[in-house]
């Protein structure tokens, strides 16, 4: 996903560049709300499924790791398909998942469909930052992170609230069903307003890399998700850890020797030499620790311990939101994105 500096001459690109901002980010919008917006709904999925909350925290787990392994492979069939064609696809990808999510029928049909969900949207950020990139020169990019910066801070903020009234007063499925006319008007605005690119190169899949960063992320999560119930000294943690970390060790040996060697890795690790990049990567990874853990567990406490309806709960967590939102470090994040894209 290179940003072809031809792209950048001036001319007749001050109100296209503006459109690409104004459509990529509908789709970011609806890939991050959901993050949020399906927690509120975790006590009244318990409720309908009858199952324990180890099994339905599954259907927040399945999506963000599906995310998280998805994601590096956004830079390999960008290139491969081009970028506009495999945005529409990942639209698609996400709302058909959020459809077949509202008509599940069991809890593991949930998150088989919730994988399906995830997977369409981890292209989706990756990508809108590449036709932004594209289209905006570097002088400007600030100005256009900023803007694009606006779903990333209301969508966790809004995402308890408005999935509260909705599970209140309008049923669960209804929380996967609101994404899909969102998404067919992003994709037939994609379709009709954004341009598409060529492709610099051919691009090469990281098998190897992709396989261990598959295996070591969903063992050790599994094994942090059972070590409340079986134990941390459990056969079962023990052994989806020790797996987990050995995996992930290959993996990172892995994608280094093939940087190293002039190759195409599934993720640069390499990035993380740069100070600033890596000090920002810190702070977020603390800042989506806190907002996510408490936005998981505080509904379940409100609804299942104080009584309170999800509507309600959502209202509650609403200040917590709008704090996070404004305390967020973007500024030394984009310092970080900048500095590092300097460097190399």
């Amino acid at each position: 996903m290179q940003v072809n500096a031809q792209t950048l001459r001036p001319g007749g690109r001050m109100g296209y560049k503006w459109i690409v901002a104004s459509v990529v980010i509908i789709g970011v919008f609806m890939s991050i709300l959901d993050q949020t917006i399906v927690n509120i709904a975790i006590p009244r999925l318990q409720a309908t499924f009858g199952a324990d909350i180890h099994s339905v925290q599954w259907v927040l787990t399945a999506y963000i790791l599906t995310q998280g392994v998805v994601t590096p492979t956004a830079a390999y069939f960008s290139d491969r398909f081009g970028i506009k064609r495999f945005y529409i696809i990942s639209l698609i990808a996400f709302t058909a998942g959020s459809a077949l999510c509202g008509i599940a029928w069991s809890l593991p049909v949930l998150i088989l469909f919730r994988i399906l969900q995830g997977a369409g949207g981890a292209a989706l950020f990756p990508l809108s930052i590449t036709m932004l990139f594209r289209e905006f020169p570097p002088q400007e990019r600030g100005a256009a992170m900023g803007f694009f910066g606006i779903p990333a801070l209301l969508a966790p903020a809004l995402g308890p609230t408005l999935g509260g009234y909705i599970v209140t007063y309008a049923g669960w499925p209804l929380i996967f069903y609101i994404n899909v006319p969102v998404g067919i008007i992003a994709v037939i605005l994609t379709i009709i307003f954004i341009r598409d690119a060529q492709p610099e190169g051919r691009a090469r899949f990281d098998f190897i890399g992709f396989f261990f960063a598959a295996i070591g992320l969903s063992t050790f999560l599994y094994a942090l998700s059972s070590a409340s119930t079986d134990g941390w000294t459990s056969t079962t943690v023990l052994g989806f850890l020790f797996v987990g970390v050995c995996s992930l060790a290959i993996f990172i040996a892995v994608e280094l020797i093939i940087g190293n060697r002039g190759g195409q890795p599934l993720l640069d690790l390499r990035l993380f030499a740069n100070g600033p990049f890596r000090t920002s990567i810190i702070a977020s990874l603390f800042v989506i620790f806190c907002l996510f853990g408490g936005l998981f567990l505080l509904p379940i406490y409100l609804q299942n311990i104080r009584g309170q309806s999800a509507f309600q709960s959502g209202l509650i967590l609403l200040p917590q939101a709008l704090a996070s939102m404004v305390v967020i470090p973007q500024p030394s994040i984009m310092e970080g994105f900048t500095k590092t894209q300097a460097f190399w």
